[in-house]
């Protein structure tokens, strides 16, 4: 019996006939050439010893290699800490100084607080004190003044980091018993303080003042363009008047000057008036003058004749002295007389 043409399997291979078994030929690899074996071998030996050798000089002699000396500490933060992961970088005053190990929270629900104890491991011999040549320890620094706080390391990512710096002044309050590592005291960061500033900020009581601020001063504006108006025919009364008052000033200006030009002139020809009639009468005045110094010399002469008497007037005066005296003592003997005999008044008689 003739056999019947099967479907073929997939791949192109035929059916096997009934009653057959085949075993499919499995693909001999290929040949590899000896010396390229070799060469990949070698390329490969080196690579890996390259990694080794980079591994092991990163492991002994990196900033924080296995051979470096570091420490560990523990910071705890009584606030949130958003963006700090392990790993993230720990710098004094910006230089870098470690790494951040572990991030523990601790909830206090009794107090209504959480702490966040951070560890990190630090090389506190890079920091080299003035005016000493030991190197420093994480105790002795912070005694000294060493606190931590946290930082923004990367504006983009949102990522924090911690920065240490010696802080003169009170130190924060320690956490005893979270850690037996050595604790550094942390604080609020300037931009922690800013934020709870803001968060503080009663801004719906300001956003409301501001709005009542905004719709008195559309108020305003609206009383003052209904003002406007009767401000502006104010303003125009008071120009008018301006104007006015500004010719009245010019036109009493302009009079003042006439005035003050005929004043000018009448006080010029009572000054020449004056100097002609000064000049007319200087020969007057001039034997006026005169005759004034004549009648004061002879004043002056009589008052020298009164003040010393001639010879005969005085002789005069003398005789007249003398009688005066004789006279003075007949007058003071008939005084006597009459005194002692009063009837001598009426015969006429001393007896």
């Amino acid at each position: 019996m003739p056999d019947c043409a099967m479907p073929a399997f997939p791949g192109g291979r035929e059916r096997p006939k009934q009653g057959r078994m085949t075993i499919p030929r499995v693909p001999s690899p290929p040949r590899t050439h000896p010396g390229r074996a070799a060469g990949l071998m070698a390329t490969l030996l080196f690579i890996a010893g390259g990694i080794a050798l980079g591994c092991a000089f990163l492991g002994g002699f990196g900033r924080f290699g296995l051979r470096a000396h570091t420490e560990r500490a523990v910071i705890v933060f009584d606030h949130p800490v958003g963006g700090l992961r392990a790993g993230a970088l720990v710098t004094f005053r910006g230089v870098a100084l470690g790494r951040v190990e572990h991030i523990g929270l601790y909830a206090d629900p009794l107090h209504a607080r959480a702490l966040i104890p951070v560890t990190i491991r630090v090389q506190p011999d890079h920091i080299h004190l003035a005016g000493s040549s030991r190197h420093p320890t994480l105790p002795g620094l912070v005694r000294d003044g060493l606190q931590a706080e946290l930082h923004t390391a990367s504006l983009v990512t949102g990522h924090i980091g911690i920065d240490l710096d010696i802080v003169p002044g009170p130190v924060p309050r320690p956490h005893p018993g979270l850690s037996n590592l050595v604790e550094i005291p942390a604080h609020e960061s300037r931009l922690e303080i800013l934020r709870h500033t803001l968060a503080t900020l009663p801004i719906h009581k300001m956003a409301a003042e501001w709005q009542q601020a905004a719709q008195d001063g559309q108020k305003t504006a609206a009383r003052i363009q209904a003002a406007l108006p009767a401000l502006r025919a104010s303003l125009a009364g008071l120009a008018a008047a301006t104007r006015t008052a500004a010719t009245s000033m010019a036109t009493a200006r302009r009079q003042t000057a006439q005035d003050s030009r005929r004043t000018r002139g009448v006080l010029s020809r009572l000054m020449t008036t004056a100097r002609r009639q000064t000049q007319d009468r200087g020969a007057e005045i001039r034997t006026v003058t005169r005759d004034t110094k004549a009648a004061l010399s002879t004043a002056r002469q009589v008052r020298s004749d009164l003040r010393t008497p001639d010879d005969a007037l005085e002789t005069d005066l003398a005789a007249a002295g003398r009688d005066l005296a004789a006279g003075g003592v007949a007058l003071r003997g008939a005084a006597r007389t009459i005194r002692h005999t009063p009837t001598m008044l009426l015969t006429g008689s001393g007896r």
